[in-house]
């Protein structure tokens, strides 16, 4: 679980300032989304051409990229930061890219999960039971709710269908593509990280959070999937800020 400075956390509630241009970045990102889908209908079209089009687009936009674009599919989407982020490949398969813009310095973030042509039975089993834990946690979130708590809730779902999560559910955004609140929950804590961990599972969601929600599941040799949009806590309801959903070509 990453640890926040104290600065970093009193950023946990945007205002609305911030919360404007946050929507802007978020509108932005969804105009990506169309690319994705066009570029994924072509026959032949590589993880770097889709990357390349990606940044075309937010250029376009008076924006850049919020991180380095990932672009994976098969079984590098088996990897949550593959290593390169972006190949030659020619695309196929169950696969997902993670993405973000950045507009006057405010960051969005991500993931359109797609599958290009046939796939077998298990990568049709972990798309479903993501996109069934992305809906438990998007339905559950309420104000005052204990951040970790719903991290517990869709990492109990996965583990009843024999997945394990490997990150967090989400994340705060703003100026850093990283910021309060962690929902997620550590594993191991000892000493000062205990110390932390006491202080961080206290937050709770609160009115003008913006946040992103992601669930995944990786499966080494197979291949992955992994759904994220970004989200507005206002007059007591979840705003979608971002639109990703299962493209299918």
């Amino acid at each position: 679980m990453k640890v926040f400075s104290a600065s970093t956390l009193k950023r946990m509630v945007k205002t609305k300032r911030e919360i404007k241009l946050l929507e802007k970045s978020a509108k932005i990102s969804n105009s990506c989304i169309k690319i994705i889908e066009q570029s994924l209908k072509e026959d032949k079209i590589t993880e770097k051409e889709i990357v390349h089009r990606i940044r075309k687009k937010l250029k376009e936009q008076n924006a850049r990229p919020s991180f380095r674009i990932i672009v994976a599919c098969g079984k590098r989407s088996a990897m949550m930061h593959p290593k390169p982020r972006a190949t030659d490949k020619l695309i196929t398969g169950m696969g997902y890219v993670d993405f973000g813009a950045c507009y006057k310095g405010y960051r969005t973030d991500i993931t359109a999960p797609f599958v290009k042509g046939d796939i077998g039975k298990k990568e049709r089993k972990i798309i479903r039971t993501v996109l069934q834990a992305y809906k438990i946690a998007i339905t559950s979130i309420k104000i005052g709710m204990p951040c970790w708590k719903l991290y517990e809730k869709v990492d109990n779902f996965l583990k009843r269908h024999g997945f394990n999560m490997f990150h967090s559910l989400g994340h705060g955004i703003g100026l850093k593509i990283h910021e309060p609140p962690t929902i997620g929950m550590p594993k191991k804590l000892r000493n000062k990280k205990r110390l932390r961990w006491e202080r961080l599972k206290k937050i709770k969601f609160q009115e003008h959070m913006v946040f992103t929600i992601e669930p995944a599941i990786y499966v080494r040799g197979l291949g992955g999937c992994r759904i994220e949009n970004d989200f507005l806590l206002k007059n007591k309801r979840l705003k979608n800020l971002t639109d990703s959903n299962l493209i299918k070509v």
